[in-house]
């Protein structure tokens, strides 16, 4: 195989994963370490790849934010998954809980079984979702400004909101993660939000499928050392679980 060639299915290998480590990837393509070193310098030089901890992590354009129909429509039998299985896991009975208003974590509100759980939440959605368990629990929302795109209540208003409270676990999610920019969103006052939401709960919960890993969006909610738990499912890369267990983060695969 010509270096160009290989080059090309290395460039292509880490699209598809996100990333890799330099043995890993020594081990997939049968060439030295030094070679493949030198591989990927090259293509961080062609902006394709950023290298880090020892293996190099695909660089893709910036994601804005999809339609929230669209959303809605991204790998709806995983988000129920993860969502069925956090609520399950993470919640007991009397808790008090953040749950942002995301596609992903709204879905938990159909699984909590529990009862005298205090709920708080900045999506009108999801404070939809949450009527069903009103008789049961006190559910709380915070005001703001309403964003269409994201049907949330967002800016200052929303975020001292959760200021004012102590969670036991914030469930949060978002639209890409790379270990070098962790969790990022679209838009700046949605990630405010979030993070004013992270600093009011002893724990924080990440619900992430893994098509959003290896893409990077505009502004970052959380480092990955920020968060507690992250669940994803299966085709979570190898590098991610790596980057999980040097930070101490508990990896949950639905």
């Amino acid at each position: 195989m010509l270096p160009i060639q290989r080059r090309q299915i290395l460039h292509n290998y880490l699209a598809r994963h996100g990333g890799s480590t330099i043995k890993e990837l020594s081990d997939q393509f049968g060439v030295s370490d030094m070679t493949i070193r030198r591989d990927l310098e090259l293509l961080e030089h062609q902006g394709h790849v950023a290298r880090s901890h020892g293996g190099a992590i695909y660089v893709n354009k910036l994601l804005g934010e999809p339609a929230l129909p669209d959303k809605q429509a991204m790998n709806p039998d995983v988000k129920e998954k993860l969502a069925s299985y956090a609520a399950e896991r993470f919640v007991s009975n009397g808790d008090v809980l953040i749950m942002e208003g995301g596609t992903t974590v709204l879905r938990m509100a159909a699984y909590l079984k529990q009862s005298q759980l205090t709920l708080m939440t900045n999506g009108l959605d999801a404070l939809q979702q949450l009527r069903m368990a009103a008789e049961r629990n006190t559910i709380l929302c915070c005001g703001g400004v309403l964003r269409g795109p994201s049907s949330t209540f967002v800016g200052p208003v929303a975020e001292s909101f959760f200021t004012q409270y102590h969670a036991h676990t914030a469930f949060l999610s978002a639209l890409c993660f790379t270990v070098d920019a962790g969790f990022t969103d679209p838009n700046l006052m949605d990630t405010q939000v979030k993070k004013a939401m992270i600093r009011s709960a002893a724990k924080t919960v990440m619900l992430l499928d893994s098509s959003k890993m290896g893409n990077r969006s505009f502004a970052t909610v959380a480092q990955l050392d920020e968060v507690s738990v992250l669940v994803t499912d299966r085709g979570v890369p190898e590098h991610v679980r790596h980057a999980c267990e040097e930070a101490g983060v508990e990896l949950h695969v639905v």
